[in-house]
């Protein structure tokens, strides 16, 4: 204590290294108390711009990654069926051949010798013999009759050949009589004898490929069936032969169900995926689902569409009809994508799943490894702020100790100019920041140094006012150009009064609320002529300036493609979409949904790019949302042919379309609206004007939301079909 009272002098000298200290104490906690600020700002960004840019990754390459799932899927599914496929195509080609030479023997029976063909021999198992076999009701047997079956037994090489060519998917070939006898090619002699070792009568017209062939004059393929005389399930298929217009034989080949199932289980995609062949009775032929609603039946018979989810029924039925296509369904409480094909021999459809989760574990794993980045990110800035805290403090500590030195050592001499000083710097902020380098200042030392800085700092905090100011008008000029971009935005909308209001057979009305001054959402209507008007409306990616101007590019492209391809949909969007990807920058894209309404009949085709789904109302029930066939966005691939939709609305029947901004809205527990809350508002007032409909959805989103910020632009259209007087 005595040592500190030796080196600061009192009075004057002393109250200016007090000052000096205490100066030095609140620049640095300011110093630290700004840093800080500046940290936990800059930190505040980093999270922000991660979490934004985590979001947009999230959106656009999920979003691609299952277009690209589903289309590399569905190649593999036509793939796979082709390849299925290929086996039926060769089992029809060599019964189709067969059935030519049996038809000869028929014909010219005199170029054939008599070959005897013995039963089933129970030591012949395993060899690729000729077998004959009886019907229970043919005991006594027409000479001539056997004197073809013998002269028929010249085609066993062939039969041999048909069977063991194709080995380990064909099973047996045979030929059989309108008498019922049976020529049998196959290594299965054993299977030909019953318990007590007594050979099984056959009756070949009883069988359902015997039957099938004969009642449709041509190829047929049964469903699965068990086997007659092996334990096993079995594709059987029959193909008849006519000699002078009588039938003469029917053919018959078949294949073990497990074969088909094995070759198809080679062609899955993941641990999860598995493939299934419906029938076109909605038999389930094959699935290597051993559980669940996909499993075998015991009945092979049963159409499974009677058993299955709405969904899965939904699916069955539109890949039975469909010649391809992929969807997304749940198995079993699991998510799949399913991709369809139909196979061109015997019109069955293969069905192919892959499981969701494993197809986007990919996009997952990328989108952890960018939480973990940013939080690596913040989690240096933590260390570095911290560092630089304990740096600054010993910095003060030093700075603090060296200022008592030389303040106490030449204070005596310097205390003059330092009081004028105090007066100059007393009065620095009340001064516009003006110091003014005065000669008393000139000391040749530490004085004039800190003289010199406050004159430099006057002239920096001068710089820096005058920055402030001037950067102050920008952002306000900058201000005003965003309100009047959005006010021209708007302007670039079509108004429903008066051009479309007061018009008979409809009732229109649309509404924008952008979530910042310039958003990415469009709607427009206009008249191709008389009798067709254009509804339209979609979504760009992205917000602000950037969108707003892809917003305008896109509504004129499709304005102009409508009218350059005469209202021609699929023309218009493949057209505009081709030009869009041509033009548009920074990978933008835009959902789209474009309708022409013909006033007079109420036929409403239209064209969903991406969109969401409409939700539609007749006129005696509930809004409820009407799924279309869903193309991809525009703006994406060049190479994309859209698909129209066609639906007649009735009299009273409304449509209502909607952006994301609805749905997606979201309160203070991150809660999203959501489609049932949507239909719920609508249909509040669901015969009410449609500008009731909509001021009350909007309110109920306002409610919803309780504060919480939009976040996405909100535009909708309503329109109700009111008929025409004829």
């Amino acid at each position: 204590m005595k040592r500190l009272e030796q080196i600061i002098p009192r009075g004057l000298a002393g109250k200016l290294i007090k000052f000096v200290v205490v100066m030095v104490f609140i620049l640095g906690f300011a110093f630290m108390v700004m840093s800080g600020i500046q940290v936990t700002q800059l930190k505040k960004a980093v999270s922000s711009e991660e979490l934004k840019r985590s979001e947009l990754i999230e959106g656009e390459y999920s979003a691609s990654m299952e277009d690209f799932t589903k289309d590399s899927l569905l190649q593999l599914a036509i793939w796979a069926s082709d390849k299925t496929d290929d086996e039926f195509w060769i089992i029809d080609h060599d019964l189709r051949t067969l059935g030519l030479q049996v038809q000869d023997v028929y014909l010219h029976p005199e170029n054939y010798a008599r070959i005897p063909v013995s039963e089933p021999d129970i030591k012949n198992k395993g060899k690729y013999v000729l077998q004959l076999m009886y019907s229970e009701d043919t005991k006594n047997i027409d000479p001539g009759d056997m004197e073809m079956v013998e002269r028929l037994a010249n085609l066993a090489p062939m039969m041999e050949e048909i069977v063991r060519g194709n080995e380990g998917y064909t099973l047996d070939c045979y030929i059989s009589t309108p008498d019922k006898i049976t020529l049998a090619m196959d290594d299965l002699s054993d299977g030909k004898f019953d318990e007590n070792g007594k050979i099984k009568v056959y009756d070949p017209s009883s069988r359902p490929w015997y039957q099938g062939a004969v009642s449709i004059g041509d190829m047929y393929f049964s469903s699965a069936v068990h086997s007659h005389f092996y334990n096993f399930d079995e594709v059987v298929y029959g193909y008849p032969v006519y000699a002078d217009g009588k039938l003469v034989a029917v053919l018959e080949a078949s294949t073990r169900l497990e074969v088909i199932a094995r070759k198809m289980s080679e062609r899955n995609v993941g641990e999860k995926g598995f493939s299934v062949l419906i029938s076109t009775g909605g038999q389930l032929v094959c699935s290597q689902r051993t559980d669940g609603e996909l499993k075998m039946r015991e009945d092979l018979s049963e159409d499974i569409r009677e058993s299955v989810s709405p969904q899965l029924k939904e699916l069955i039925d539109t890949a039975l009809t469909d010649k391809e296509g992929v969807v997304t369904v749940e198995v079993d409480g699991e998510k799949y994508y399913a991709a369809y094909s139909q196979l061109g021999t015997i019109k069955w459809t293969q069905i192919t799943f892959e499981s969701v989760d494993e197809a986007m574990e990919p996009a997952n794993n990328l989108l952890v490894k960018m939480d973990e980045s940013a939080e690596d990110m913040l989690g240096s800035l933590t260390r570095d702020f911290k560092k630089h805290t304990v740096f600054l403090l010993i910095a003060l500590l030093v700075l603090l100790q060296v200022s008592i030195l030389i303040v106490s050592h030449i204070a005596k001499r310097r205390v003059r100019p330092i009081e004028q000083m105090t007066d100059s710097v007393s009065n620095f902020v009340s001064a516009d920041f003006d110091f003014e380098m005065k000669n008393v200042y000139r000391t040749n030392d530490e004085i004039e140094k800190l003289a010199e800085a406050f004159d430099y700092m006057s002239g920096k905090m001068k710089e820096y006012v005058a920055e402030i100011v001037a950067n102050t008008a920008e952002k306000e000029r900058t201000q005003a150009e965003m309100e009047a971009a959005s006010q021209i935005q708007l302007k670039m909308l079509p108004q429903i009064e008066p051009d479309f209001s007061g018009r008979k057979g409809y009732e229109l009305y649309a509404d924008m609320k952008t979530a910042v001054q310039v958003g990415g959402d469009l709607y427009d209507f206009y008249y191709l002529d008389d009798d067709r008007l254009v509804i339209t409306i979609g979504d760009v990616s992205g917000k602000g300036i950037t969108a707003a101007l892809f917003m305008a590019l896109s509504k004129q492209m499709l304005k102009s493609q409508m009218v350059l391809h005469g209202g021609n949909i699929r023309e218009a969007m493949n057209a505009a979409n081709k030009r869009l990807c041509e033009e548009s920058a920074d990978a933008m894209f835009v959902t789209v949904w474009l309708g022409v309404l013909t006033i007079s009949s109420g036929v409403l085709e239209f064209v969903d790019a991406g969109h969401l789904y409409a939700a539609v109302k007749s006129e005696s029930s509930d809004f409820e949302i009407r799924r279309d066939i869903h193309c991809a966005l525009m703006g994406g691939l060049k190479f994309i042919d859209y698909k129209v939709n066609t639906i007649k609305l009735n009299k009273g029947d409304v449509v209502y379309l909607y952006t994301d901004g609805v749905t997606e809205a979201h309160n203070e527990k991150d809660e999203l609206f959501g489609d049932e809350r949507f239909l719920n508002a609508l249909n509040e007032n669901k015969d009410a004007k449609l500008e009731e409909i909509d001021k009350t959805l909007r309110k109920r989103i306002e409610e919803f939301s309780n504060g919480v910020e939009q976040y996405d632009d909100i535009t909708t259209i309503a329109f109700r079909y009111t008929g025409t007087d004829s």
